[in-house]
């Protein structure tokens, strides 16, 4: 028989969102009725971003908005601009870097927070329309792989 004492170690890096993309952090909240969360959304593995437009999607009979705050990705150390509408079951965003010095970022950070509040004792989602756009320093599109709604699970 052989020594099966031993211990091994394996390592490995789990990338379940391939980038560039938009996500909901948490994904996923759990909640009761009345109950106030936040999510972030991020802009996640992104190169050279210097504007995002965000239109995401709701039942209004199940979540309400209370806030739609700026988040950090563009506001650290930089001067930014931060727009945001809420209409009937709908929330578009606009965020930009606005320094000529440095025109854009990378990697992944918060676009954005969301503060809602859940209605009623059924599970909501808060969806990515498909039409957003993230723009380059030279106000070009560039393509967004993948796109990771938020969800409330009722508890």
């Amino acid at each position: 028989l052989s020594d099966t004492t031993g211990i091994l170690i394996i390592s490995f890096f789990v990338n379940a969102v391939e980038g560039p993309s938009l996500m909901f952090y948490p994904r996923r909240h759990k909640a009761q009725a009345g109950e106030q969360l936040t999510f972030s959304i991020h802009a996640e593995e992104v190169e050279n971003l210097m504007a995002a437009e965000i239109h995401l999607e709701f039942d209004n009979t199940a979540i309400s908005v209370n806030a739609v705050i700026q988040g950090s990705f563009f506001i650290n150390g930089q001067e930014s601009i931060f727009s945001y509408d809420i209409g009937d079951g709908t929330i578009s965003v606009l965020t930009s870097v606005v320094n000529s010095d440095a025109p854009s970022v990378g990697g992944t950070g918060v676009l954005a927070e969301i503060q809602v509040t859940l209605l009623g004792s059924s599970d909501a989602t808060i969806s990515f329309s498909g039409n957003e756009i993230f723009r380059d320093p030279d106000n070009n599109d560039f393509s967004i792989n993948e796109r990771v709604n938020g969800l409330i699970t009722v508890e």
